[in-house]
């Protein structure tokens, strides 16, 4: 009788233990994937799709709730294990104190393609001096226009009323009549209707206090067809969006999980229009650590695949 209750129990237990077993095995290999702002969960369902299972992952895509908000998130959401974030946000947030007593330091695994800002203006505004005082949709307030806007007008020392519209709704508001100017992200002015006789893209020139946040960048009739003419280029800034971490004392497991889908971000570079370059840094910041393992391997993979190749050629 003993040994059939025992029996009993042991069969009682094991469904359970099985379950925490798989569990453990599930979660070990998935990562949550926030896009800091809504506009890039696309992107995020993207990267999911295309590295899910490379190297035994699993992502799961988290939607933000704008890109200031993002950091807390990364910081302090157990679940978020990796951000999409453009470099300025973390700039800003830095130069707001926002990022002290996160108990880590934010790092990054991989670089992006970049967040190209355009200034949408009145065609008789001359220099961007002419915008002191008047009325700017950059974006609501932890939104990316809000940081963009703060950093980039602060730099040139122009003070203005904000108008908390970002995108397609700052440009609805420019053409109501509601805004003086719009800072919007490129992206959104390829399919954008706007009236060349009334609107053009503002020069917008690189502030030396934040070449390590924005680089240089020229828009033309590609990016904005409706107020940049062919064979017209305008210059403009960018900042890196960025796959953003945070690092906090080794963990042998978070590490692995890291180092694997950094692996799976770059062996799948050229789907994901991801920097091809490997080994490009964003000046200023830091690579993770499992990050900067994955290109070591990636890199020796590489050599041993070209000796390989030579050695072939030299036996034919």
């Amino acid at each position: 009788m003993a040994a059939l209750v025992a029996f009993g129990l042991l069969c009682v237990a094991a469904p359970p233990a099985l379950a925490d077993s798989r569990a453990d095995k599930l979660n070990q290999n998935t990562l949550g994937l926030l896009a800091a702002d809504p506009q890039w969960l696309s992107q995020a369902i993207t990267i999911a799709t295309v590295v899910q299972h490379d190297q035994g992952l699993r992502v799961l895509p988290i939607a933000g709730a704008g890109t200031l908000q993002g950091v807390s998130d990364l910081a302090f959401l157990d679940r978020v294990d990796a951000a999409l974030m453009p470099l300025d946000t973390l700039t800003y947030a830095q130069a707001q104190g926002l990022l002290d007593g996160l108990g880590g330091k934010i790092t990054y695994l991989a670089r992006l393609q970049p967040v190209t800002w355009a200034l949408i203006v009145s065609r008789d505004v001359e220099d961007i001096s002419a915008l002191s005082g008047k009325r700017i949709a950059t974006g609501p307030t932890g939104s990316e226009g809000f940081v963009a806007g703060e950093l980039l007008f602060n730099a040139y020392n122009v003070q203005f009323a904000r108008v908390p519209r970002q995108n397609g709704e700052a440009l609805a508001v420019l053409s109501q009549g509601a805004a003086d100017a719009a800072l919007v992200d490129a992206s959104v002015l390829r399919t954008a209707r706007l009236d060349a006789k009334r609107w053009k893209i503002m020069p917008l020139s690189l502030p030396k206090q934040l070449d390590s946040t924005y680089v240089p960048m020229m828009l033309g009739a590609a990016d904005v067809p409706s107020l940049i003419a062919k064979d017209a280029d305008v210059e403009t800034v960018a900042a890196p969006l960025a796959v953003m971490v945070l690092t906090r004392n080794p963990d042998k497991a978070i590490d692995t999980r890291l180092k694997n889908f950094t692996m799976a971000l770059l062996r799948n570079a050229d789907r994901l229009k991801i920097n091809a370059n490997l080994s490009a840094e964003i000046p200023g910041w830091t690579r993770h650590r499992a990050a900067q393992a994955a290109l070591n391997e990636l890199a020796a993979e590489a050599t041993s695949g070209a000796e390989t190749e030579i050695q072939q050629g030299d036996g034919q």
